[in-house]
């Protein structure tokens, strides 16, 4: 009795197609067709079975079946010539099922599939376990049955049924396997797990597959049905909820080839055979849905497979017993075409890969008759004797069997990419990304201040090639001041629309002042949909952040969302960066919350909700709930000391004080500053203020110290008055230099003076006389006096302004014996900003570096009857971004630019203490040398140019 292949494909759909019904006897349709053949000798593969469901929606599965199904009968009929089997058609619809159609030639087969019409249905869910019986019922044993559907099972719940199934599966010994191309509800429905049990129990498998995958699945049939029947053996079956396990199987018989068969979503999957070897595994399939893995040749011993799985998945392993062994001591049998291998001391004939046959009879496979067959998606398919070609197109290279497009990003002549970008391949294309840092098309890449941070925090970016805009949204910004924007605006009259707003905003007048953060009803403020903003505002410490804004309409509250920015500024306020409308949608408009109509906080306020309601309060970093939190902020300065108390803080406190409630007022200064919001109290430095109030000074080598504890008494406000104490200590420490030695002198002998430089700030410029190279221990009094022996250290410096660009230069440093600098007897120090070279004991140690300026000379003095000395210096500030700033003096004259505008300071006239008898007539000359000079008393008179060196 012939063995037949029994194949169940159950097809379900909603959608409405004719229904062609073929010739059909009995209840359940049957109809036999064709007739017997006989062959001489022959072997035969299993029974074939289909169980369709033909309603409505498998149209399109229909088309690709009858495609893909013609391929696999030409191969198992290539490969069998003389073996028979069943082919046996089973259809189900809703509520019927049947016919059931029987033939032995794959001919009438391919005729049953051209009469299949996709019709009917109208639910989802199919009649498919009623299928499945019958396929049973009229295939023979030992069937393949393939089921083919996109619904789930109606009837999964008929109890008696489906066990009547289980039942002839038991008995029938047939494997079913599920193609489902789309279900009803869900993976864990019990109308879908059905399917999953009986291909667990009939060693068959389901695979969820797109339309588009069916040729993949017929490759796993197409070798599954050239094994004769009884030529397998089930090895292992087992069905997996573990995501990560390791299974045993044992392999007995000598097989030609193990097929170990997924489906479901397997990661990775290792077979080890005897000995712990790791065997490579052949795919002949490998999707997300499922695999299909050959091993040749299989040792026997113990197996184990370790898997990592993404979900629910089953695993079957099957041995294939060798096949078509020829009696002959060689493999003279075999056709030339084939392979003969030893199994046993017998031999197998196989036909080479590209030719199809038993082994004994082989012929060239046409691999361009079917799209799946070859690897030519791109070009054309010649067929070859064995194989093919694939003939490519213009830009593409043949690799094997395959048409590879030509990676223009391998190649750097054939692309315009910038050296710094990334080339990305495309298909029949490429394209260029800049690094992460930088900005371009990729095929201009340039540095991208905005990224990296040029404009600082809370500050927009705005990036262009070739340059960047940086831009304070806090500064620039446009007002929107109309009233219709309230929340409180229930008329819907004008039915306003912002899609038109683009760039950043600032919300004033009576509306409010901030975007409300709660829901807004729809046909408020004015207009139909009105947009209010997801989340709360941002603090000043925030910057710039973004939000959601959500338009209300149809009773969603986010019916249209988008992105908006959001800063908090200086003052109280907020501004919003919009980008048209939320869904870019009319009619939406922006609202305002009216509870946020306000002023203009003060700048150490922030408007916010307390329990007091809306108001300007303190910002976070300046929150007190306590008077003993009350902590001014201290500065150090050059001249006094700072304690600077914030005045939200004493609203908050509720308490008051000012110049009035310090005690020994007369000791400070006060500061009422406005624009900070701060009441300040100044300690002064200077030495003989200081000692007359207190302030205690320590002094070593290389720092000074100033304290002081001052107290304020503290006056409560509300409906009693209460007065509270506060004492503040300060404390500053100050490494000792040129300027903090002048502050702990009584009566320094000095000259200052004030000048402003454009752009850059009000400049103080001082010199001063000090006694040695410290520079730390200034003349004081009156009057200086030195003999001949000793040496001169004088010192200047500048203050103030914006010094960290600037460095202090000394142009021409002089002295004269009048008051006068242009006196034309002068003798020269510094000169073009270089000592002069002509006297050996002129030392300058700091010139053009610094925000000071150093030089020594030894005592001199004026030939003839000169009884004073005059000293002058002309400076300027250099900004050293623009160049370099330290003179150099290796030439005649240090190079120089600009003029000098000085100003004539004098401190002065010192008498000398002796006068000498020599005397020496005053030359004619301008400039002098030090042949003319002797003994003499210095006058520290300065002359100052403060000029900006570009």
């Amino acid at each position: 009795m012939h063995q037949l292949l029994l194949l169940l494909l159950v097809v379900s759909s909603t959608s409405l197609y004719t229904y062609g019904a073929i010739q059909a006897t009995g209840q359940y349709g049957l109809t036999k067709l064709g007739e017997d053949r006989t062959c001489v000798s022959q072997s035969e593969s299993s029974s074939l079975s289909y169980v369709v469901d033909t309603t409505g929606s498998m149209h399109d599965d229909f088309t690709e079946l009858k495609v893909v199904n013609s391929w696999l009968l030409d191969r198992v009929a290539a490969k069998f010539p003389c073996g028979v089997r069943q082919y046996t058609m089973v259809e189900f619809n809703d509520p019927n099922v049947g016919p059931v159609r029987i033939t032995e030639t794959k001919d009438e087969f391919d005729a049953f599939f051209n009469s299949l019409t996709a019709t009917g249905g109208g639910d989802c869910a199919e009649l498919a376990i009623a299928g499945i019986r019958q396929a049973l019922l009229f295939s023979p044993h030992q069937s393949f049955i393939l089921v083919l559907t996109d619904a789930s099972a109606k009837d999964y719940s008929n109890s008696a049924l489906v066990n009547e199934v289980f039942s002839l599966i038991g008995s029938t010994k047939s494997q079913v396997v599920f193609l489902i191309t789309g279900l009803c509800g869900t993976e864990d429905s019990p109308d879908y797990t059905i399917y999953r049990d009986i291909s667990s129990i009939s060693f068959g498998h389901l695979f969820k597959i797109p339309l588009k995958d069916l040729n993949k699945v017929f490759h796993y049939l197409d070798y599954t049905l050239s094994i004769p029947v009884n030529s397998s053996k089930h090895l292992f079956s087992g069905d997996f909820t573990n995501l990560v396990h390791n299974e045993y199987f044992s392999v007995n018989d000598i097989f030609s080839s193990l097929m170990i068969t997924t489906d479901g979503v397997i990661h990775s999957l290792r077979l080890m055979g005897p000995n712990g070897t790791v065997l490579r595994l052949e795919q002949l399939v490998t999707e997300t849905w499922g695999s299909m893995n050959l091993v040749k040749k299989p040792p026997r011993g113990n197996y184990n497979i370790d898997v990592n799985a993404g979900g629910f998945h089953a695993i079957r392993v099957q041995g294939f017993i060798a096949t078509n062994i020829s009696s002959a001591v060689n493999c003279s049998e075999c056709h030339p075409d084939a392979l003969c291998e030893e199994y046993a001391d017998s031999m197998q004939c196989s036909c080479n890969n590209g030719f199809i046959g038993d082994g004994f009879n082989c012929s060239d496979i046409d691999e361009c008759a079917y799209s799946w067959t070859h690897n030519c998606s791109v070009g054309t398919c010649h067929n070859t004797f064995g194989s093919y070609v694939c003939i490519c197109p213009s830009g593409y290279n043949q690799l094997d069997d395959a048409c590879i497009h030509l990676n223009k990003c391998d190649i750097p002549s054939l692309n315009a990419c910038h050296p710094l970008a990334t080339c990305m391949n495309k298909f029949d294309d490429y394209s260029c990304v800049c690094p992460i840092g930088y900005y371009g098309d990729g095929f201009h890449c340039e540095i991208d201040e905005c990224w990296r941070g040029d404009c600082g925090f809370g500050i927009e970016c705005t990036k262009s090639l070739g340059s960047y805009y940086c831009s304070d949204p806090c500064v620039n910004h446009i007002v929107l001041n109309e009233p219709w924007r309230s929340t409180d605006n229930t008329i819907s009259l004008t039915n306003n629309c912002d899609i038109s707003k683009n760039g950043w905003y600032q919300f004033v007048g009576s509306a409010g002042v901030r975007m409300p953060e709660t829901c807004v009803p729809e046909r408020r403020c004015n207009t139909d949909a009105p947009v209010w903003m997801s989340g709360t505002h941002p603090v000043i410490s925030d910057g710039i952040v973004n939000r959601t804004a959500c338009a209300s309409w149809s009773g969603n509250c986010c019916q249209w969302t988008s992105t908006i920015q959001v800063k908090a500024c200086p003052g109280g306020y907020h501004v919003y960066k919009l980008i048209g409308t939320p869904g870019s949608v009319c009619t939406l408009s922006y609202c305002t919350d009216a509870s946020t109509v306000i002023g203009i906080c003060k700048a150490d306020e922030e408007w916010q909700l307390s329990d007091k309601g809306y108001g300007c309060y303190c910002k976070d970093q300046y929150k007190v709930s306590d008077l003993s939190h009350l902590h001014p902020e201290l500065s150090c300065g050059q001249h006094e000391m700072k304690a600077s108390f914030q005045k939200c803080q004493m609203k908050e406190l509720d308490i008051y004080f000012d110049r009035e409630h310090v005690m020994d007022s007369h000791c400070f200064g006060f500061e009422d500053d406005n624009a900070t919001n701060t009441f300040s109290v100044l300690a002064p430095l200077n030495v003989a203020e200081s000692r007359s109030c207190d302030v205690q000074i320590y002094q070593n080598k290389t720092h000074v110290t100033y304290k002081k504890t001052f107290y304020i008494v503290v006056e409560t406000s509300g409906i009693i008055t209460r007065n509270n104490t506060l004492a503040v200590s300060l404390l500053c420490v100050y490494k000792l230099d040129m300027m903090t030695s002048l502050n702990l002198a009584l009566r320094p002998i000095i000259s200052s003076v004030n000048i402003t430089v454009g752009g850059t700030g009000k400049f103080t410029a001082t010199m001063a006389l000090f006694k040695d190279s410290s520079y730390t221990i200034p003349y004081e009094g009156s009057e200086v006096v030195l003999s001949s022996e000793d040496y001169l250290y004088i010192g200047v410096f500048v203050q103030g302004g914006d010094t960290s660009k600037y460095v202090l230069v000394m142009r021409n440093c002089y002295a004269t014996p009048t008051e006068y600098a242009n006196d034309s007897l002068k003798y020269h120090i510094i000169k073009d900003s270089c000592p002069n070279k002509q006297d050996k004991t002129i030392n300058v140690l700091e010139n053009g570096v610094s925000r000071q300026g150093r030089v020594s000379v030894q005592v001199f003095k004026f030939v003839g009857n000169y009884n004073l000395v005059y000293l002058h210096c002309a400076v300027s500030l250099c900004d050293v971004t623009s160049g370099v700033c330290a003179p150099s003096c290796s030439e005649t004259r240090s190079r120089s630019s600009g003029s000098f505008d000085s100003q004539d300071l004098r401190v002065g006239p010192i008498t000398r203490s002796d006068v000498l008898s020599d005397v020496i007539p005053k030359p004619s000359s301008a400039t002098i040398t030090s042949a003319h000079l002797s003994w003499a008393l210095l006058v520290p008179a300065l002359i100052i140019l403060i000029q900006s060196v570009q």
